[in-house]
């Protein structure tokens, strides 16, 4: 029963942090572009800050490890965000036609 709560207070804990990239304004209104702008903006900062400290400090595998799990994390925020932005944009009647660009993280194998 214990494990039980300690993985429900665990996603709780995670779902909370998660929901600060949530778009809450109206994919409709001008609102939505700003928020989205900002919350793509921090995400994708994010993701540059973990491959620079990845690159630039001797890392523990443990350190490592979470390093490689938060950039997964902010691989599937940033993957959110886009699908969000496609959605709104199909809803005004445009279609995306630029290729999806990835932040790939190769470099970063390679590192160690």
């Amino acid at each position: 029963m214990k494990d039980h709560n300690s993985f429900d207070l665990n996603l709780l804990e995670e779902t909370t942090q998660l929901e600060y990239f949530l778009i809450r304004k109206p994919m409709n209104s001008p609102e939505f572009w700003g928020e989205w702008q900002e919350k793509y903006g921090k995400a994708v900062l994010a993701k540059v800050a973990l491959k620079k400290i990845a690159r630039t400090k001797k890392l523990s595998n443990e350190d490592y490890s979470k390093l490689r799990t938060m950039m997964g994390v902010y691989d599937e925020i940033i993957k959110y965000l886009q699908q969000l932005k496609d959605t709104a944009l199909s809803v005004r009647g445009v279609v995306p036609n630029y290729p999806n660009v990835e932040l790939d993280d190769e470099d970063l194998e390679s590192d160690f």
